[in-house]
């Protein structure tokens, strides 16, 4: 029980410090532990949105829509990383995602012929 309260507070401390960062207009680098992705927020110039980049292991970065669940989910349950953590993120091994799916071959088939 107390553990429980002590997590949610460190969450919401979390939460407090991804979403000061992200409206003082700096960098951010932050992380959503459940999906194992990793988000690069970059500022826009004023009064324009700015711009999300996201990362999962494998993969290279790719560019985000800013109303993405995964952004919101991030921000409510991530965590601040540091820019090398970001930079090195898709060679960090994955729980979630290991790269190498196999796929019967009665899937594949019926995948090929759509």
């Amino acid at each position: 029980m107390i553990t429980a309260s002590i997590k949610r507070i460190l969450r919401k401390n979390r939460q407090r410090k991804i979403l000061n960062k992200i409206g003082s207009g700096k960098i951010v680098y932050f992380l959503n532990p459940l999906e194992e992705i990793s988000f690069k927020y970059i500022p826009g110039e004023p009064g324009k949105l700015g711009k999300y980049y996201a990362k999962h292991f494998g993969q290279n970065e790719y560019e985000i829509d800013f109303d993405s669940s995964s952004i919101l989910m991030a921000v409510m349950e991530g965590k601040p990383i540091s820019k090398a953590r970001y930079d090195n993120y898709h060679l960090i091994e994955s729980v979630f995602w290991k790269g190498n799916i196999k796929i019967p071959a009665r899937e594949r088939q019926w995948a090929i012929r759509g």
